[in-house]
């Protein structure tokens, strides 16, 4: 009995490790154009995923609360920030940037950076979230994890951590005024 258990256990294990956001492709690009010190405050752009509400509402919390994580606060107002999210049910050719660490770029803001092209093929179900400089109306940030849709049930906070794995790759806090 207790060797059926451990197999059992084992086998669940195994199968949530197969869901779990490590699992995922995780990359970001972001724009030399971005004025990375300025941004304090955020907004979204309106939801378009027509099947759920449900879905727009468990992404907006998950950003939500990466973002004021970093300091930045929500703003009805004026934000200095937009952010845009999608997810992409097919697979998907895609065109991202070999760069520097974002952290570093943003101290030094080397004016002879360039961008050196990657081609990806993301794979079905890609979450990508947009962050807009909400005067010039550039993306100046986009993350993205690929392979996120193992689990069609959406579970309350499924996007939680996938979210979080995004922003890891977002290490900036918000300026302090």
């Amino acid at each position: 009995m207790k060797k059926c258990i451990g197999i059992l256990f084992t086998l669940a294990v195994v199968a949530m490790a197969g869901c779990s956001p490590s699992r995922l492709f995780v990359e970001n690009d972001y724009s030399y154009e971005g004025h990375f010190k300025n941004y304090e405050s955020f907004n979204f752009l309106e939801c378009e995923f027509v099947d759920s509400t449900l879905l727009c509402s468990d992404i907006q919390d998950a950003i939500r609360h990466q973002m004021e994580a970093r300091g930045y606060r929500v703003s009805n107002r004026n934000p200095n920030l937009l952010i845009s999210y999608n997810i992409f049910r097919s697979d998907l050719r895609f065109r991202g940037y070999q760069q520097p660490v974002m952290k570093d770029w943003v101290v030094r803001e080397d004016d002879d950076a360039t961008y050196k092209r990657i081609d990806y093929n993301l794979d079905e179900g890609t979450l990508m979230i947009s962050l807009i400089d909400a005067e010039s109306y550039q993306v100046i940030w986009k993350g993205y994890a690929s392979k996120m849709m193992r689990n069609q049930n959406f579970k309350n906070n499924y996007f939680k951590g996938i979210v979080r794995s995004i922003f890891d790759q977002y290490p900036l806090m918000a300026t302090a005024r």
